[in-house]
């Protein structure tokens, strides 16, 4: 199972730089092969083709084309973040930047972009799902502001296992229900 975060609202709309001669943009029509480039490697994408987009896309509700986000270089996507809803719920989903432009710190502006997007919209907070072996990306969304959300048996238990990882002492979580639980200590 998945670990689950959550970044509350009140922590507000969140600022990122982007690395120089990079730009973050609304993916336009006809990308849904650049949007595959970006994903390359992530994702179980390992060609470029229009198809992994929409095949991709199809499973999720509430995903319309300027709720992607690219990272780009030279107008050129390598990266993406999309900000998806849920049963109503704001997520942050499908990040992933194309194996030649890692290193640039791209992520964390993709993450921020669709945080925000989240926000004019309406939907106060944001979800994300992620695996436990994605360890730098889930420092990043530590770094962001998100929090555990403890939505299964063991997750407090592989919690402290992140947190020993890192070198953190505590973080603060939420229970199953989005209510505070007692925060998870290394």
């Amino acid at each position: 199972m998945q670990l689950k975060m959550y970044r509350p609202a009140e922590l507000g709309k969140p600022e990122a730089q982007i690395a120089e001669g990079f730009t973050i943009r609304e993916m336009r029509p006809g990308e849904e092969a650049d949007w595959a480039y970006s994903c390359l490697t992530s994702f179980g994408i390992e060609t470029v083709s229009p198809e992994h987009y929409e095949r991709m896309m199809s499973k999720d509700e509430g995903v319309r084309m300027c709720d992607v986000f690219f990272a780009c270089k030279d107008d050129k996507p390598v990266g993406t973040a999309t900000a998806r809803t849920e049963k109503g719920e704001p997520f942050l989903h499908f990040i992933a930047v194309n194996p030649d432009f890692r290193g640039h710190k791209l992520a964390m502006p993709l993450m921020v972009a669709v945080i925000n997007r989240h926000l004019e919209c309406g939907r106060e907070g944001c979800f994300l799902t992620t695996d436990d072996f994605r360890v730098p990306a889930v420092k990043s969304y530590l770094n962001l502001g998100y929090r555990p959300v403890l939505w299964s048996d063991d997750a407090r238990e592989r919690w402290e296992k992140m947190l020993r990882i890192y070198g953190m002492k505590s973080v603060k979580a939420y229970n199953a229900d989005m209510t505070p639980a007692d925060d998870i200590i290394a």
